[in-house]
């Protein structure tokens, strides 16, 4: 269980570090992506999986990072700062 809460707490890490990367930049919303912003991100998300599963490569330590990262966007969604 211990790991699975490292994944977690690991996935809102990377999660809040590339939402606030994205807003340092000035990029609000997604209409305001170009085609080369959105490679960046799908490349940084490629490239930080790795930091934010480590060496599990199971279905549940996936799904955790998932759900971590769910809950993340819904909380930030939530607060109208970042809308």
């Amino acid at each position: 269980m211990e790991g699975y809460v490292l994944i977690a707490l690991k996935s809102i890490a990377v999660y809040v570090f590339i939402v606030a990367a994205i807003r340092l930049f000035g990029k609000r919303e997604f209409a305001q992506l170009s085609v080369v912003d959105v490679v960046f991100i799908l490349l940084i998300s490629n490239s930080v999986q790795t930091a934010m599963v480590g060496e599990d490569a199971s279905l549940v330590g996936g799904l955790v990072a998932a759900l971590a990262l769910f809950l993340m966007n819904f909380l930030f969604k939530k607060d109208n700062n970042f809308q």
